[in-house]
């Protein structure tokens, strides 16, 4: 996937990021309709199964905190948190059950995994989360 360099200032708000990704998503996969058509167009969730917020947040909690031992947690910045709400929290299948103070708790911690591990962290909170581990 071809990416461009995104600040902050160029994410303004969550809609702006979900357009920004529809429109990387719909080049990735060849389509031809534009940020629009790609959001609304392409199958959102996330191949994760359904789960209360609190085992969510113990496990990426766990994962986010791996090999810290002792050092202050990561600040992740403002990208990393609408990354891992647009990516990660939102597209949980239970999250529509979650309130707005767990959804935020919970993309905190997906940020700070994002901060310190990139997308493989997310690959490994996937994993996790399918096999209870």
């Amino acid at each position: 996937m071809a990416m461009t360099t995104v600040t902050a200032a160029g994410l303004d708000d969550e809609e702006t990021a979900r357009r920004l990704i529809g429109s990387w998503l719909a080049r990735d996969t060849g389509r031809e309709d534009g940020p629009e058509g790609a959001a609304e167009a392409l199958p959102s969730g996330w191949s994760v199964p359904p789960a209360p917020v609190r085992e969510v947040l113990a496990v990426t909690r766990r994962l986010a905190l791996q090999g810290l031992a002792g050092r202050p947690r990561p600040t992740p910045g403002a990208v990393d948190l609408l990354l891992a709400r647009v990516l990660v929290v939102d597209e949980h299948p239970s999250a529509a059950g979650w309130s707005e103070r767990e959804r935020a708790e919970l993309g905190d911690w997906v940020a700070v995994l994002i901060r310190r591990f990139g997308e493989a962290g997310v690959q490994r909170l996937g994993a996790a989360l399918v096999t209870g581990r």
